[in-house]
Formats: structure tokens, C-alpha cells, sequence
């Protein structure tokens, strides 16, 4: 709870899930102000109203509005059920995802509904009816295979697989780059279904059998593979790297070019301009970022003062920043100061001093927000400053910080 410079007072809940059903004790009569951050949001129509009359802020991936009258019910994400539990009468919350397995749909039958706020996995023989009530993304397995939801090496696949069970079906990538597993898979007479399967080109030719993947990655044989990485951590490696990810480079590393043969990037390579013809040399991408004087990203609050900037400006120093929140220039702060930014781009709030604003804005790259002073920040939004960071950080002290918040 945080009061304003009016006495208004906030209520700030973040959460992952959150269940507000009845307002029994009347918490929300109590503040003025109501913000919420949660990934789904399970509202009934009393208290839906109740927020609209607040013109609460509302910053959810799902709203589902419901008027629940039995038992809620919450399950733990990835429980599997397997029927042997009634849900008659009940409405199950699921947080997270949940598998189904043999007829154990049936349990969901008789429930009075079900909301899944991640994906709720089933047999593809499962009888649909019984899923009817279930609001949430669904997707269907092979009745004989084990589910493992997820990224997963093909020797976690194995190691995981129960007795008699030899058809693993994995949510999400296999990555399968070691060739006594893909041996023993062959022997063992397992077959692995998967949305995506990461393996190199020669055993795909030999072993490409095993797998059912509609997507395939192949890496050229004789490349290391590792995930997003720093140019400093390139010494670590071989001189054939694979890097499933981004790929961070800074300048004071171009030497670690000369040292490497071949560097493919599956995703974002991020070059300061002084290197990116270097790189080409040698090493492609599938996405470039190419930037001046050093990559700096704010991710919540950050602040800058003149004594700051200026000696970065008198050691040659430049700054591209990427600002996801809120970053804020002190007062002190001038334009010649901004001599130390190359380049900036914004998803949120700037707040400069009015002399300085001038010589940043033609560096501004991309912008969604605001940008400006932070008296008439406050004047156009009613923040105060302090509430405004409590905000971009993502919560506030007396606020309510939880994994699934009800209010029933």
C-alpha cells in the first residue's frame, strides 16, 4: 500500500496467478487505487465491477470472468491426473500446466470448471466431452507415449522414461548430440516425438529415424554447440561454434576473432560497428544488431549523474542503451554530457532535465513511452516519482508480492 501526494492510497498486487472472487473483509473499499500485474487473472462478475469502479490498472496475459460457486480447488503445475481423484462439484485451478493421463478426463466430468493458465496436455483417444468445461490452451500426445514437458537432451529423455514405455513425447526441443545415446535409443528400440529436434547433420543421416519432429536443426559436424554467449567466454570454446541464442560482443574482444574458424549464431548477433566486418569474416547470424561504443541495457531502474557521463565523454566512452523501465538523468545532468550516449532506445520512461533533452533526443533510436522532465512526468500521469519507480521495479513496499494471490 503506498499513499500519494493527495492521500490516495494504492493497492499493488503482483503475482502469478491470481483468484479474486469475493471481497469478504473489503479490502479493495479500503485504497483508491488498485494495480495488478499477474500472468492470469480469475475474476468474478462482483468483483470485476468492483475494479472497473476503481479504474484499476491491469496488467494481465488472460482474464477469464467466472462466477465460481463450489470449492476452488488449486493444483501445482505439471500435476498429473490420472482419475483417481473426483472433482465433482469443484472448480480446479490449475497454475501452470497439467497432463492427463489413461481416462483421467473423467475427473473433470462432473467438475463445475476448470482453468488452466498454462497448457493442459491429453490422450489423443480422451473422450472430449469431459473436457468441455476446461478453458485454457490444450494439445494432445499419443496414447502410448510418456510425456516429458519441456526442453530435454535425449539423455534426460531416457533416464526419465519408466519401464515398458518406449515412446517419449517431449513438448518442446530434443536436442540429441551425443551418438552412444543415439545408439542405445536404436537398440532399446525407442522412438521420440518432439516439436523440435537440435542434432548434427551425419547422425540425423544415420539415426534421423528415431525422431518424430517436424522441425529439424542440423549442425554442421565438427561444431561445438553451446546456448547465448559472451564474446569473453569464446576463448572457453573450440574454434566451430554453434550458438543456439544471441551472441553479446564487445570490442575490447576482437582479438578472440582471430583464434576462431567459423562462429554460426541461430539467433541475435549484437556487434559494436568496429567489429562487425571482422565477424563476417568468419561468422554469420541469423539477426545483426549493430551498434556504437558498448551495448548497456536497463532492465527496471537505473540513473545516471554529470560526474557520471563526463568522465565516460573524457575517456572516450559511449553508451547504446536499450531501456526496458525506467531510466532516469539527475538533475546535474547537461547536454554536453549526452556525448556519452551513442544511441538510445526506450520501452518505458526517460526522465531528463529540459536543457539535456535537445541533445539526446537525435540519438533516440526507438521509443515507446515517455520522455521528458520529471515534474511534468508527474503532472501527466499523477505518479509521484517514488510510486512511478515502485512501478517500473515491479512492486512497492506494504504491496502484495505472490505466486497465485486469492481474494475469496
Amino acid at each position: 500500500m503506498k499513499s500519494d501526494e493527495t492521500g490516495s492510497k494504492t493497492l499493488r498486487i503482483n503475482c502469478g496467478t491470481a483468484l479474486l472472487l469475493k471481497d469478504r473483509e473489503h479490502l479493495l473499499d479500503r485504497y483508491e487505487k488498485v494495480n495488478l500485474n499477474c500472468g492470469a487473472l480469475i475474476v468474478s462478475s462482483e468483483i470485476n465491477a468492483k475494479l472497473a469502479e476503481k479504474n484499476a490498472s491491469l496488467n494481465t496475459g488472460t482474464v477469464h470472468i467466472h462466477d465460481i460457486k463450489g470449492e476452488v480447488v488449486q493444483l501445482n503445475s505439471n500435476t498429473v491426473i490420472d482419475g483417481k481423484t473426483d472433482y465433482r462439484d469443484l472448480f480446479v485451478l490449475a497454475a501452470e500446466n497439467l497432463i492427463i493421463s489413461g481416462k483421467g478426463a473423467e475427473s473433470f466430468r462432473e467438475a463445475e470448471g476448470v482453468i488452466v493458465t498454462g497448457v493442459l496436455y491429453y490422450p489423443e483417444s480422451t473422450d472430449m466431452a469431459c473436457l468441455a468445461k476446461v478453458q485454457g490452451d490444450m494439445r494432445s500426445y499419443p496414447d502410448d507415449a510418456q510425456v516429458v514437458l519441456g526442453n530435454r537432451t535425449l539423455e534426460q529423455a531416457l533416464a526419465d522414461a519408466r519401464p515398458g514405455k518406449k515412446h517419449i513425447w517431449v513438448s518442446k526441443e530434443l536436442t540429441a548430440l551425443d551418438e552412444k545415446t543415439l545408439a542405445r535409443a536404436r537398440e532399446e528400440h525407442f522412438t521420440v516425438t518432439s516439436r523440435s529436434l537440435l542434432t548434427y547433420e551425419g547422425l540425423n543421416k544415420t539415426y534421423g529415424d528415431i525422431f518424430v519432429s517436424p522441425k529439424r536443426s542440423l549442425v554442421p559436424d565438427g561444431y561445438e554447440v553451446t546456448g547465448s554467449i559472451k564474446s569473453a567466454e569464446l576463448v572457453l570454446h573450440g574454434p566451430k561454434l554453434y550458438v543456439q541464442g544471441n551472441l553479446d560482443f564487445e570490442e575490447k574482444d576482437l582479438g578472440v576473432l582471430e583464434e576462431m574458424e567459423s562462429i554460426i549464431v541461430k539467433g541475435r548477433a549484437n556487434l559494436p560497428s568496429s567489429c562487425a566486418k571482422a565477424f563476417r569474416k568468419i561468422g554469420q547470424a541469423d539477426d545483426y544488431y549493430v551498434f556504437e561504443g558498448r551495448l548497456h541495457t536497463v532492465n527496471g531502474f537505473e540513473q545516471f549523474s554529470h560526474d557520471q557521463l563526463r568522465t565516460m565523454a573524457e575517456r572516450g566512452d559511449r553508451l547504446t542503451i536499450t531501456v526496458n523501465g525506467c531510466l532516469l538523468f539527475a538533475d546535474d545532468v547537461t547536454a554536453d554530457d549526452m556525448e556519452a550516449i551513442a544511441a538510445l532506445s526506450y520501452n518505458g520512461v526517460v526522465l531528463i532535465p529540459g536543457t539535456a533533452k535537445g541533445a539526446l533526443s537525435a540519438k533516440i533510436k526507438g521509443a515507446n513511452g515517455h520522455m521528458g522532465d520529471a515534474a511534468t512526468f508527474q503532472k501527466l500521469t499523477g505518479l509521484s516519482l517514488e510510486e512511478m519507480l515502485n512501478e517500473q521495479g515491479g512492486g512497492s513496499p506494504g504491496g502484495i508480492n505472490a505466486g497465485t494471490y486469492t481474494l475469496i
